[in-house]
């Protein structure tokens, strides 16, 4: 019998360095004083605000020709299939204590941003494994040449004063999609 997949047998996470130095020092003292002291580092609080992931799937709109009397044909685009993927990325992140995650997403694209056309602001290293129902990583998705294209905007509510599960959103667009299959 063949078992359905479940949702949540990826893993993502940003790479230790994906937070600038400036920001990793500007929040660490706050996250340091948060109770239960089980994050001491920005990039670690930052992952674990990771709720899910969107990743487009290849497609494209076939070419079309009128023959003779008047029949349309289709034909697949000349573009290398590299091409054919839509290269956005989408990862909805849980809001934490204070919104604490949300102000580090805005200067840490404020640090990208103000790096666009020098060194470094692409972003390298992520990459999301995925799992069979054992827990066996058989498949990695390398997202490569990263650029953090934005962050979606913040609710606020005064009619609202219960804790409630908000989330936001932080899109990226790569160049290269590679995929690594491990059937071993």
């Amino acid at each position: 019998m063949f078992l359905s997949s479940r949702n949540n047998q990826f893993k993502f996470e940003f790479p230790r360095k994906f937070i600038p130095d400036n920001v990793n020092k500007k929040y660490k003292p706050f996250i340091n004083k948060m109770s239960g002291g089980m994050i001491s580092e920005p990039i670690d609080l930052w992952n674990h605000g990771i709720q899910s992931m969107n990743i487009p799937g290849p497609s494209f709109t076939p070419g079309e020709q009128k023959d003779y009397p008047g029949f349309t044909r289709k034909f697949r685009t000349p573009d290398p299939t590299q091409e054919l993927f839509n290269k956005e990325l989408t990862i909805t992140m849980k809001s934490l204590s204070g919104f604490i995650n949300y102000w580090m997403a805005i200067d840490t694209f404020d640090a990208y941003y103000a790096k666009s056309g020098k060194e470094p602001w692409v972003i390298e290293g992520p990459g999301v494994q995925f799992m069979d129902v054992e827990g066996n990583l058989f498949v990695t998705a390398h997202l490569k040449e990263m650029i953090f294209t934005g962050v979606s905007e913040l609710s606020l509510n005064f009619s609202s004063n219960t804790v409630e599960f908000d989330t936001f959103d932080l899109t990226f667009s790569y160049n290269i999609l590679e995929i690594d299959v491990n059937l071993n």
